[in-house]
């Protein structure tokens, strides 16, 4: 299902800015460009306008922005859903939104061709299911309200849909199938928040509300089945298309995601085995606070709680993130056979040691630190 987003005019500078880093390669932009737009940044937050921030953010020389957060412009979604009175529903919403965008490019490049490439048209046909189960997709108990709702209920004027629209997903080179590399990011990215929110809902309802856990745990299923279904749809992406932008990105690698290493916090509790990658990245260095080390994660709530019902929905969950999990490693092992991965990992080998999530340690119930686990995590 797909629902019109109605577009409400930008200011003209910002319209100007979006459209200019939208048709350029940003990987070709030489100092000097590079330089103004960092400037731009600083004067945009120096007079509070916040569009114009949003757009330039990622070119600042002042922050230090990991490459990946340079890359796709997660700041726009922390910005986005820290104006949601419910983060949940908002992702819901934030995803559908890149992904009709992502749709409509689609479109527009087959339209461009008088025979429709075989890939785009596949890419097409596989976008259309991701965007029925965000419709169908309930965001709070008891059925209602689903994400075809919040589409409705957003559809008439809502500016900051623009922006995720208009102020992240910038190509670095001058290949159209980036585009549906940079949303499948974005995509994937929103889901491990909706899991890490799901899932700790799961956690907290535990002994208290068998429904509502039941629920919660139903949830992390479902973004589970929305991560195998983004893959599936990424795959229309074949290793040498892939190829023709990779270089393009630099250092932008998925590793430095906190979203998804604060995910598998979540459900798996800490794994010793990625200390050191939490030491190499900087802005990963919180993840080895001590007290996280002492997470009740999703898995000890199932194996504690002695409940059939709970315990299958806690294995199908987990099933469907095995599959993911094999699917990320099998992406790595196809598109960069026997390459380093582009955060400095072994690649391919990287992923293979994570496929599997037993024996990792977790143990008492832990308050927030500083509001790590609740919010969309970006730098």
């Amino acid at each position: 299902m797909t629902i019109e987003i109605l577009r409400p005019p930008l200011p003209l500078h910002s319209e100007a800015m979006a459209d200019h880093l939208a048709s350029t390669a940003l990987a070709e932009l030489d100092g000097e460009e590079l330089a103004g737009l960092s400037r731009r940044y600083d004067e945009a937050v120096a007079r509070a306008d916040t569009e114009m921030a949003l757009l330039t953010r990622p070119f600042s020389s002042r922050l230090d922005i990991p490459e990946y957060y340079r890359y796709t412009g997660l700041h726009v979604f922390g910005w986005f859903l820290d104006r949601e009175p419910d983060p949940y529903g908002g992702a819901v919403l934030a995803m559908h939104t890149i992904l009709t965008d992502l749709a409509e490019r689609e479109r527009q490049e087959a339209a461009r061709h008088p025979v429709p490439p075989e890939h785009i048209v596949e890419r097409l046909h596989r976008l259309r299911p991701v965007l029925a189960r965000l419709a169908e997709l309930p965001v709070a108990p008891h059925g209602a309200p689903r994400g075809a709702d919040l589409f409705r209920q957003a559809a008439a004027d809502d500016r900051r849909l623009l922006a995720l629209r208009r102020f992240c997903g910038f190509r670095r080179s001058d290949k159209h199938d980036e585009h549906i590399f940079i949303r499948a990011v974005q995509a994937c990215e929103l889901t491990f928040f909706m899991i890490r929110l799901a899932a700790r809902k799961a956690i907290a309802l535990a002994g208290a509300d068998r429904a509502g856990q039941l629920f919660w745990l139903s949830q992390v299923d479902a973004g589970a089945t929305l991560l195998n279904a983004i893959f599936h749809a990424l795959k229309t992406l074949t290793p040498e298309l892939f190829l023709g932008f990779r270089d393009a990105t630099g250092d932008a690698s998925a590793v430095q995601s906190l979203n998804y290493h604060l995910m598998e916090l979540v459900l798996y509790g800490y794994d010793d085995r990625k200390a050191e990658t939490y030491t190499r990245f900087g802005h990963l260095g919180v993840i080895n606070d001590p007290r996280l080390r002492e997470f009740r994660s999703l898995e000890d709530t199932a194996q504690e709680a002695a409940d059939p019902l709970l315990a299958e929905a806690y294995g199908a969950l987990e099933r469907r993130l095995l599959v993911w999990r094999g699917r990320h490693y099998g992406f790595g092992r196809t598109y960069l056979p026997n390459m380093k991965g582009s955060g400095g990992t072994e690649g391919a080998g990287y992923l293979k040691r994570f496929v599997e999530k037993t024996g990792l340690g977790s143990g008492p119930r832990l308050d927030d630190p500083d509001g790590l686990l609740s919010g969309f995590a970006y730098r």
